[in-house]
């Protein structure tokens, strides 16, 4: 049961990093969490893959107008 319990959780944590990542899901790291500083690699990485979802969505609506020329 145990063994159970921890995939599930670390299949979720990938679940949810993965939804963050290719949707329009915006997340901003605080300052601190429980009292540690955030590194600045971390927020720079979390910015970086906000930007690559505002491409992909750039991307698939010049796609889309594109398909709808063709039509």
């Amino acid at each position: 049961m145990r063994f159970l319990l921890g995939w599930a959780l670390k299949l979720s944590f990938v679940g949810v990093v993965y939804l963050g990542m290719t949707s329009g899901f915006k997340v901003k790291l605080p300052e601190e969490v429980l009292g540690y500083k955030v590194p600045p690699a971390a927020q720079e990485w979390v910015d970086r893959n906000a930007k690559i979802a505002d491409f992909g969505a750039q991307a698939q609506g010049g796609f889309k107008s594109i398909g709808d020329q063709l039509k």
